[in-house]
């Protein structure tokens, strides 16, 4: 391979970036340089393009003036009360060091966890956008004040 070329897995993790037009110059122009020789990149290409247009069809639900009010006096009324103080700072720091840890293991062990999102984004774009719109059709009826 000279050092004009890509390989699939370095054109594969590019291709947001390449999508969004967030390249310049000369890696855009590799990047299109295999796409033209390579069937399989250009059908994860494709692919990535479909899953954009799926998202981009959702449809973003309004959100009224007074949803803090209503979300605050939902937690109240379940009386969880919120965490405060040390409790928030050691829930803090332990979302924190989950994901240190988790970002270490994929370096560690080699991970490819572009190529692991891509691969999951494109095999579960169905239940992705079932997941939105019903998160969206709860969020709606909270925000209406139905059950």
């Amino acid at each position: 391979m000279s050092n004009n070329t890509m390989n699939c897995g370095q054109v594969r993790r590019l291709l947001p970036p390449f999508l969004d037009e967030e390249l310049s110059g000369r890696v855009r122009e590799q990047i299109a340089s295999h796409l033209a020789s390579c069937p399989a990149c250009r059908t994860e290409l494709e692919a990535l393009k479909a899953d954009i247009g799926l998202l981009e069809q959702v449809d973003t639900p309004e959100v009224t003036p007074f949803l803090a009010t209503r979300v605050m006096a939902e937690i109240r009324q379940r009386g969880e009360p919120a965490p405060h103080g040390l409790a928030r700072l050691v829930g803090s720091l332990a979302a924190a060091l989950v994901v240190a840890v988790s970002i270490g293991a994929g370096v560690f062990f080699g991970f490819d966890l572009t190529q692991a999102s891509t691969t999951v984004a494109a095999n579960s774009t169905e239940a992705a956008v079932s997941y939105v719109e019903s998160s969206a059709a709860g969020m709606y009826s909270m925000m209406s004040g139905g059950d």
